[in-house]
Formats: C-alpha cells, sequence, structure tokens
C-alpha cells in the first residue's frame, strides 16, 4: 500500500531550528502536490486554493527559515540556497499551473451551468449560444435524432433521421474513446459540414464529434455535438477530453429530461386520439390572441364543427370505424389551417379552429372549403370497410366582438352550427353562416393558402 504523507504542522514552519533532511522536504513536498492532485480530481475548488497556498506558504518558509551559516558549512549552504531558489522557481510555476487547472474548472462548471439551466426544449439554442461566447468558441452545433425529438426540434438545431446520424458517425468506428467520436484536423474526416451545421466543409482547422447517449437506453445516440476551429492545434488529438466527455453526458441527460417534459405537457394540452390539441390548449392560448386583435382592430373568426353522419358510423361499423375517422377529419382540418390559427377537439365529434386576422368573406370561403374536404372523405376506403356511409359537417361561425370572453365566443359559433344542422337536415340550400360586418380587414390572408 502506498504510504501517505502528511503535509508540514504549523509548529514546524513556526520553528527557528535548521530545515530537515533532503528525504523529509521531499516527503513533505510530495505529500503537498498529493494532497493538490485529490482536490482537482474531486473538483473541490475550496481545498484546492487551501492546498496551494499551503504549498506556496511552505516554500517561502524553507527559504526564510535557513539560519546564517557558520564558515564551516558556508558552501553547503550557499548550495542549499541555490537549490531552493530553483525550487522556488517551480514551486511559482506549479502555482501558477493549478491556477490556470482552477479557471478551467470554473468555466467548465459555468458551462455545465448553463446546460442545466435548460429546462425546455426551445431555450437550447440560447443555451448553446451562451457556452460558445463563454468558451471563445468559433462555432458550436448540435444535432438531434428527429424520429425520437420529432416537431419538438428548435430552430437553430440540427436534425437528421436516426438512420442517416449513424451512416455519418459510421466513419469513426471503431470509436474507442466513445463517446469521443473525432478529435483532430478536420480535413481527416468525411462531410465535416454536416456535423457542425455549415453549408460547406471547412478548408482547414479542427474540430471534436462526440456522440449523444440517451440516458437510458444503452448504446442509443440521440444526436452529435461538435464544435470547430479555424486553428488545426485546439482540437488535437492528444488532448486531455474528461471535462468535454463529462458536458456531453450532461448535455444528453438534459436533452432526454426536456423532452420528456415536452411529452409531458403536451399530454395536457393534446388530444390523444387525433392528435389535435384539446380545449385546455385553447382557453391557454386564445386569450391572448383576442386580447392582441382587439387592440390592433383585427378581426377574428371562430367555427365550431360537428360532424353529421358520424354517429351512423360509430353504431353501424364500431367504434374502432368511428376513431379512424376522427383522425381522418383532424388531419384533413390541420392540412388546411395555416400555422397561427389554432385548432383543436372539444370532445367526441365536435371541432373548433380559430382563425385570427380573417376577414368576413375570407371565413365563408374557409367554411366551403372545410365542407368540401369532409364531404370528400371516403369512408369506406379510410376504414378499409365495404359501406356506403357519408359524414359531412356542420359549422357555426362566429366574429369576435370585444370584449367578448372566449367561452361566450364559443356558444355564439355553437348557436349557429345547430341553425345550420337543422337547415341541412331541411335541405335548405340557405345554409346559416351568421351575420357579420361586411367590411373586410386590410390585414387579413387568403385563407386557401394554409
Amino acid at each position: 500500500m502506498r504510504r501517505r504523507f502528511l503535509p508540514p504542522s504549523k509548529n514546524w514552519a513556526e520553528s527557528t531550528a535548521m530545515p530537515p533532511g533532503q528525504n523529509t522536504l521531499l516527503a513533505e513536498l510530495r505529500s503537498l502536490i498529493a494532497a493538490i492532485e485529490v482536490s482537482t480530481r474531486a473538483s473541490d475548488t475550496e481545498a484546492l486554493k487551501k492546498h496551494l497556498k499551503e504549498l506556496l506558504s511552505w516554500g517561502r518558509q524553507l527559504i526564510l527559515r535557513i539560519p546564517s551559516p557558520s564558515s564551516d558549512l558556508t558552501s553547503q549552504n550557499e548550495g542549499l540556497r541555490r537549490r531552493l531558489r530553483a525550487s522556488k522557481i517551480s514551486f511559482d510555476s506549479m502555482i501558477t499551473a493549478y491556477k490556470a487547472i482552477l479557471d478551467a474548472f470554473e468555466t467548465f462548471r459555468g458551462t455545465v451551468d448553463l446546460v442545466q439551466q435548460t429546462k425546455r426544449l426551445e431555450e437550447l439554442p440560447q443555451a448553446l449560444d451562451a457556452i460558445r461566447r463563454l468558451r471563445s468558441l468559433h462555432t458550436l452545433h448540435v444535432i438531434l435524432d428527429q424520429d425520437l425529438f420529432e416537431q419538438r426540434i428548435p430552430a437553430g438545431i440540427g436534425r437528421a433521421a436516426s438512420v442517416t446520424i449513424r451512416e455519418r458517425i459510421r466513419q469513426f468506428s471503431p470509436a474507442p474513446h466513445a463517446p469521443r467520436l473525432f478529435l483532430g484536423e478536420i480535413s481527416h474526416i468525411d462531410n465535416p459540414g454536416f456535423f457542425l451545421g455549415l453549408d460547406e466543409d471547412p478548408p482547414s482547422g479542427s474540430c471534436f464529434i462526440f456522440a449523444l447517449g440517451h440516458k437510458y437506453v444503452h448504446s442509443k445516440i440521440i444526436g452529435v455535438v461538435a464544435a470547430f476551429d479555424p486553428d488545426p492545434s485546439r482540437y488535437a488529438p492528444d488532448k486531455a477530453t474528461d471535462f468535454l466527455s463529462h458536458f456531453c453526458d450532461i448535455l444528453a441527460y438534459t436533452l432526454i429530461t426536456a423532452l420528456e417534459h415536452a411529452q409531458l405537457e403536451e399530454l395536457t394540452v393534446r388530444d390523444a386520439l387525433t392528435g389535435a390539441n384539446n380545449r385546455s390548449y385553447l382557453e391557454r392560448h386564445a386569450g391572448r390572441i383576442l386580447d392582441f386583435a382587439a387592440r390592433k382592430g383585427l378581426p377574428v373568426h371562430l367555427l365550431f364543427i360537428d360532424l353529421n353522419g358520424f354517429k351512423a358510423v360509430n353504431d353501424t361499423l364500431g367504434h374502432d370505424a368511428g376513431d379512424v375517422i376522427l383522425v381522418a377529419v383532424a388531419r384533413s382540418i390541420q392540412a388546411m389551417i395555416r400555422k397561427y390559427d389554432i385548432f383543436v377537439r372539444l370532445g367526441g365529434d365536435e371541432f373548433v379552429i380559430l382563425l385570427p386576422d380573417t376577414d368576413h368573406d375570407m371565413a365563408r370561403t374557409f367554411v366551403t372549403r372545410l365542407r368540401q374536404t369532409l364531404a370528400a372523405i371516403d369512408v369506406g376506403q379510410v376504414c378499409a370497410l365495404d359501406t356506403d356511409l357519408r359524414v359531412s359537417a356542420s359549422v357555426g361561425l362566429s366574429r369576435h366582438q370585444p370584449p367578448q370572453s372566449l367561452d361566450d365566443l364559443i356558444r355564439a359559433a355553437d348557436q349557429h352550427m345547430y341553425e345550420d344542422k337543422t337547415l341541412s337536415k331541411k335541405g335548405s340550400a340557405d345554409r346559416h353562416l351568421a351575420s357579420y360586418p361586411k367590411t373586410a380587414s386590410p390585414h387579413g390572408k387568403d385563407l386557401q393558402a394554409p
């Protein structure tokens, strides 16, 4: 077992006796250095500072406590002084080096803090930009598995299919230092621009590429993180990457945690069957849309949709077929709306669409297209069953009148929907679309272009 040396005691530093022998000096020095190494590996900042101060004090005390030599020891003491001066220079150099390590550790801790403060996937681009500035990185880029993260990947973050990521990193196999895939000059890898999010491959420089592993599924890669610098020596293959590996592990774990939070949040605002948003989503976001439209004088319309013929599908073909029809209806409507429209399933066969910045004529045109689209759904083909059953839609349309509440707006559209359903049963060609001001918003956009 390796012998453990203790640092010099305070009493020794205060003694006026001659310095101990060379072997004792070496033992004390080794003990101090060992304590510094233990503190560094443990990332114990306070302990590291303490041991560095002890080392500096020990070196200075050793020099200061040398007594005036007698005549017969002059040459020996002079040699000892020279050695101690050289030792002091070494000590100062070592202290400078350990201070640099301490600074690097503080920077790394700041980097980890930025990652761990990222709670939502949409915060990732901002966190990466802050890390890039903190670490003085030329380029820092993350690519995520779009099969896993789906539409949740925010702008500014790379995305690629799982199979594409596996194909691209195959050039690094075998990877003996995984998750490190590559560290070195960029000219040694194929298509580095893919990993760096660049349109063109850099002509020279160095980069690192690390795999991001799934914290629950062993050997599953959820993406890659890469950095580039024009300096070919910044990411040399012989450089230590312990901190970098730890950073990539934390980043990967944080991304999976953010994904889980997003999935849980979606369960509260998304209809499990159709994938459309639910009423909670409408109530969460409609208020600010209506307030903004009221301040700017922009028109907002709400559609209340109820399916005709859906009960017959359920009763005749079964509830599984009814579920298939609901999914088909939701997908058809989703394909018609704009990005800023809100489409929700209220429940059963009832749906609502909130159309911001939409005037009277645009709303009527959209209702016409909506009826035609839903009436064109082939129940037999969609359900893979032999049937002549059809579905259609009764639609109620209401314009928001400030300070009308969302609930009142929905009730008004619901009432118009029942009037429309009554007219459709009578076969009337004059189906109800409610009464609106006949002025159109100059800010409106053509709804026929989703």
